[in-house]
């Protein structure tokens, strides 16, 4: 029984880390009306405030979203044109408060190297620009005009958030979430994200951590990815963990309602995608496909 036990926890370690040669997305947000948008990179998933799970979006590879204050969500569709062309292709969707979808950027042949989904509030928008050296953030006006972001190098950038309501950028460099400020100015908010000794399943350290959100209070939170854990990081910047997947899952993204619920976005061994309502209660609420 024992050798069965060790054969199938191998195997399932093996499958983990096939599986996360492909990353899962980090999308998950709310609207004003409290419903639950997120994505498991084949459709966008909507839960409603009465806990009813339904498709928003049909067939889109999207691995961020981005929700306005207007309550219009956006996505990318990202596809590989096949070996003939060896070409990529997307657009950029938006799904309006009305339950129309529109098509901001239309289909464009290439890889997107800004997918606009990254914005502040006054509607610029970031993405990162390798070099020989590290990695620049750039800055796209509402008028399209283009410029590097700050004078900082960047090692691996792997996520930029911005919580649309505040002049400041998080960061997931390598495994330092750093802190950008409107005038590009950058300091590390804390550096001491990954636990000690071997990843968990072997998790690449370029996916240990994903998401990024905040609460009302400016705490930071972070998918410690290959931790399988979910970490807060207070305004003194003490670390905490406050969340820890069960067997078999990781979380890769989350939100904190207006109310201080913690929703939790996981991945699991077999390319699955969930979301957890963290109940004060103890009862937490899943929804899956």
């Amino acid at each position: 029984m024992k050798n069965v036990l060790i054969i199938i926890l191998t195997a399932v370690t093996t499958i983990f880390s096939l599986e996360l040669e492909a990353h899962p997305g980090v999308g998950i947000v709310m609207d004003s009306q409290g419903n639950v948008f997120y994505t498991d990179l084949v459709h966008v998933w909507k839960i409603s405030p009465e806990g009813d799970l339904s498709i928003a979006v049909k067939d889109v590879h999207t691995h961020q979203l981005f929700l306005d204050e207007n309550d219009n969500l956006y996505g990318e569709h990202v596809w590989y044109n096949g070996e003939e062309r060896d070409t990529w292709s997307y657009y950029v969707w938006c799904l309006n408060s009305f339950g129309e979808i529109e098509y901001p950027v239309p289909e464009t042949e290439g890889f997107p190297e800004n997918n606009t989904l990254v914005r502040d509030r006054n509607d610029n928008s970031f993405f990162s620009k390798k070099s020989e050296v590290g990695e620049f953030l750039m800055k796209q006006n509402s008028e399209g005009q283009i410029d590097r972001f700050g004078i900082h190098t960047f090692n691996n950038i792997r996520w930029i958030y911005s919580n649309n309501k505040a002049s400041e950028l998080l960061v997931i460099d390598h495994l330092n979430l750093k802190r950008v400020d409107e005038n590009g100015d950058v300091t590390i908010i804390s550096g001491e994200l990954h636990d000690s000794g071997k990843n968990h399943d072997d998790i690449k350290d370029m996916h240990y951590l994903m998401g990024v959100w905040t609460d009302k209070m400016d705490q930071i939170y972070v998918a410690a990815f290959g931790a399988k854990k979910v970490k807060k990081i207070d305004a003194n910047g003490k670390v905490e963990t406050i969340y820890k997947s069960p067997m078999g899952w990781s979380p890769c993204g989350g939100l904190i309602a207006p109310n201080g619920t913690l929703w939790v976005m996981e991945f699991s061994v077999f390319n699955k995608t969930r979301v957890r309502k963290v109940n004060p209660n103890g009862k937490d609420e899943i929804f899956k496909e």
